[in-house]
């Protein structure tokens, strides 16, 4: 896919062209699902669109019909129950989108599951944790509740420290701090201790949940309240040109750049030594346990925030596919360098530059509403060329990390990422679960 270098003029005119043309036009997607044993219409399948708004069944004769559907890029879902789930990539605009005939085939249930351990109890440690990691813990998941837990199951392996989960049917979940109703379906998740791994891939389908005119304003505010500050937020501002903008509420936008701590060796040789001198009491060996603890503290990486202030044309281009973008990255300057004089926590070295040294480089993005007075004037006094700073943890607590791991991040104008395994989120967009997510359809009002 082309990237089409552009003028800040000439950006944000054909931007607000193509949303002139597409925010508001709905569209319909068309199509027929079939039972791929027998070529029979499927009746009462569930067609929608991922983490939207927009779902439907099929007829008795397996058509359906996705109505007032936004322009976009999108995934298609089919499910029933007994078949195996299938999904398409769809790019709605200009007219209806007509899908193509979709055949489920029937899901092979094995007779004999081995599994270590099963916990399927509601009320068991292993539902308590699949819940916590699936939800989230903000205090936007504390108010969501699993209403139909008996169509998870679950399987921990002892041995490997694992947990593992699969839904026979959509998960029901209500959020009462949002007034959404989640059908989810849980494809695959796993949580392994061993690995500090914790990965889930499933489907989601909203349903806004009615409630009395109290209600529907509260949950107006809360929505609001979770989208801003978003990546979905983010994106869309990009495309709005609408960031760094110099002492108002907005998203900050600065070049983070990492490098491995030359000074600092590996665990391995630091866990060694600690090991040898721990419990000796010689000066020597006290002396020299002191020295591997505070080695141990070092942190890993340099890492130093670039301030110069970023445009939106360094961080979004265009594509010559129509309502898709990318997302860029300045990949081939190490800030760390560019500095005579840089400070790091727990190291008292000044000479912290490296021109061998492997780098990556990240976008630091924090929105300054939900900072801490004393950072916000951090920033806003550093926001000037030719400065740097090094991330303090008060300033991590509300940052959050972007970094491409291959190629580029493609991504339309609702702020949908098309191809998200392309990028890595760190710090807080790495935290949100289902308890903080809203429809990809979601517009502040």
């Amino acid at each position: 896919m082309k990237i089409l270098e552009t003028t800040t003029c000439i950006f944000i005119v054909l931007f607000f062209l193509s949303i002139s043309n597409l925010s508001f036009a709905q569209y319909s997607i068309t199509g027929k699902v079939l039972n791929a044993s027998n070529n029979l219409p499927l009746e009462s399948a569930t067609v929608f669109v991922n983490t939207t708004s927009y779902g439907t069944k099929t007829d008795r004769y397996g058509n359906f019909v996705l109505r007032n559907v936004k322009a976009g890029y999108y995934e298609l879902i089919f499910s029933m129950v007994g078949f195996k789930t299938y999904n398409v990539q769809v790019y709605v605009q200009h007219a209806d989108k007509m899908t193509s005939t979709v055949s489920l085939e029937e899901k092979v249930i094995p007779l004999i599951e081995v599994n270590i351990t099963k916990a399927r109890r509601p009320g068991s440690k292993y539902m308590e944790m699949f819940k916590r990691e699936i939800l989230g813990t903000s205090k936007f998941a504390e108010q969501c509740r699993i209403i139909n837990p008996e169509v998870i199951k679950l399987s921990f392996d002892k041995e490997e420290n694992k947990l593992t989960a699969y839904s026979t049917d959509f998960m029901i979940i209500e959020n009462k701090a949002l007034g959404y109703h989640l059908k989810y379906l849980v494809e695959d998740f796993e949580r392994n201790e061993k690995n500090e791994l914790i990965s889930y891939v499933g489907y989601v389908l909203f349903e806004a949940m009615e409630g009395s005119e109290k209600q529907q304003q509260e949950w107006s505010e809360k929505r609001i309240e979770a989208y801003t500050g978003s990546l979905q937020h983010f994106l869309r501002s990009l495309l709005g040109n609408n960031i760094n903008k110099y002492k108002e509420t907005g998203f900050l936008v600065m070049t983070d750049t990492r490098m491995e701590n030359r000074y600092r060796l590996p665990d391995s040789i630091i866990s060694k030594k600690i090991s040898l001198f721990r419990g000796k009491s010689g000066k020597i060996e006290q002396d020299s346990l002191f020295f591997w603890t505070r080695m141990l503290q070092q942190p890993k990486y340099i890492e130093v925030l670039d301030t110069t202030k970023l445009k939106a044309k360094q961080v979004v281009h265009l594509t010559d596919s129509k309502g898709l973008y990318s997302l860029r990255i300045i990949t081939d300057t190490n800030y760390v360098n560019r500095w005579a004089y840089l400070k790091a926590p727990g190291i008292k070295r000044t000479d912290l530059r490296c021109d061998t040294c492997q780098f990556k480089n990240s976008l630091y993005v924090t929105y300054i509403k939900y900072m801490p007075e004393k950072s916000k004037k951090t920033y806003q006094s550093l926001y000037r060329p030719a400065s740097s700073i090094t991330p303090t943890p008060e300033m991590d607590k509300m940052a959050s990390l972007i970094s491409i791991l291959d190629g580029n991040v493609f991504f339309d104008w609702n702020g949908v990422i098309v191809n998200p395994m392309s990028l890595k989120l760190e710090r807080y967009w790495a935290k949100p679960r289902l308890g903080d997510l809203l429809p990809i359809d979601y517009a502040p009002m």
